[in-house]
């Protein structure tokens, strides 16, 4: 009758002991001091507090942990728990992220910032399904073109023109090829040596992107046509955050939810302050007459209808987006 009382006592004492704590290791290409390290820093500060320490995040700036299908892949084996990725990086993982990459699709950032209400959890939960939880998405703004050369009009151009493509970006790759120019796929942290070279001499960056990466050094004119809406994101291995304590996984995505809102308030500021320092610095932007502009849009379009016809890419919800978009655009 002795070993009850004794047995809650130990129970008793057991459950005052606090949870070991849960570590959260996250991988991210920013350098430390970055805008977006700075804001994943706070976030870090803000979850420990939140969590009394029950969740610590640790972040592996710089790349040290590779690219962004190196650090999908220490993820699957535990090694990470999560990273901060462009939302293309995660094209593997659910291609429904590519909805707001695909170029040409949209004419300005309101139909963006006016559509994303209904399409952001759409890829959120597409994402989730596959095993990795999302946060929110964070706008980075459109890319545009940037050239040594002037823009000539789309029928003009010919394969001298070497424009840069992620590698794995099938899509775009096959855009170019159509429009007559010439794909060359490099990964992100060799495009500047190939501007450089000459193995490049076109890219396509956000205002701010080409800055920071001193790729802008190597053109002198840009094309004001909107090509694809730029996004980010961060990553957590679903594994990992069941682990933790059902209040403390709100805590995390609320924080990091934050970080990646202010991320996007701050891209926005950047990109205009950028554009108006591009053009100090001698690069010359110039917006493409209207039917140049209506000729790289049906380029694109031609481009995607066949190769969802032909299977070579599948993308969830974009009939629908497709119909919201146009809706919009009525007079």
């Amino acid at each position: 009758m002795k070993t009850m009382p004794r047995l809650l006592a130990f129970l008793s004492l057991f459950m005052a002991l606090p949870l070991a704590a849960q570590e959260l290791k996250i991988a991210t290409l920013a350098p430390d001091g970055s805008t977006w390290m700075n804001e994943l820093r706070a976030a870090e500060q803000r979850i420990q507090n939140g969590t009394d320490r029950r969740v610590r995040v640790r972040f592996y700036p710089g790349g040290v942990m590779g690219d962004a299908s190196a650090v999908l892949r220490r993820m699957r084996l535990g090694q990470l728990q999560g990273g901060a990725f462009t939302v293309s990086d995660l094209s593997g993982v659910s291609s429904a992220v590519n909805l707001y990459g695909l170029p040409f699709l949209f004419d300005s950032e309101g139909e963006v910032l006016t559509l994303r209400e209904e399409f952001d959890p759409l890829i959120i939960e597409a994402l989730g399904e596959q095993g990795l939880i999302v946060p929110g998405i964070s706008l980075g703004g459109f890319a545009y073109l940037f050239a040594r050369e002037p823009f000539p009009a789309p029928e003009s151009l010919s394969t001298s023109w070497r424009v840069w493509v992620p590698p794995g970006d099938t899509l775009s790759r096959r855009t170019l090829e159509r429009a007559g120019v010439s794909p060359v796929p490099v990964p992100l942290a060799d495009v500047y040596t190939s501007l450089q070279t000459g193995t490049l001499n076109t890219f396509a960056s956000t205002p701010t992107g080409a800055i920071i990466l001193q790729w802008h050094t190597r053109a002198r004119h840009l094309l004001d046509l909107p090509i694809l809406m730029t996004a980010g994101t961060i990553g957590l291995d679903a594994r990992a955050f069941k682990r933790l304590a059902e209040s403390d996984r709100e805590v995390v995505l609320t924080e990091f939810g934050k970080a990646l809102k202010q991320l996007e308030a701050v891209n926005r500021r950047d990109n205009q302050a950028a554009l108006e320092a591009l053009g100090g610095q001698g690069i010359r932007i110039t917006a493409p007459p209207s039917e140049h502009a209506e000729t790289w849009r049906e380029i694109a379009e031609q481009t995607r209808n066949r190769m969802i016809e032909e299977g070579q890419i599948d993308v969830p919800y974009l009939a629908h987006l497709i119909e919201r978009l146009e809706a919009l655009r009525e007079p």
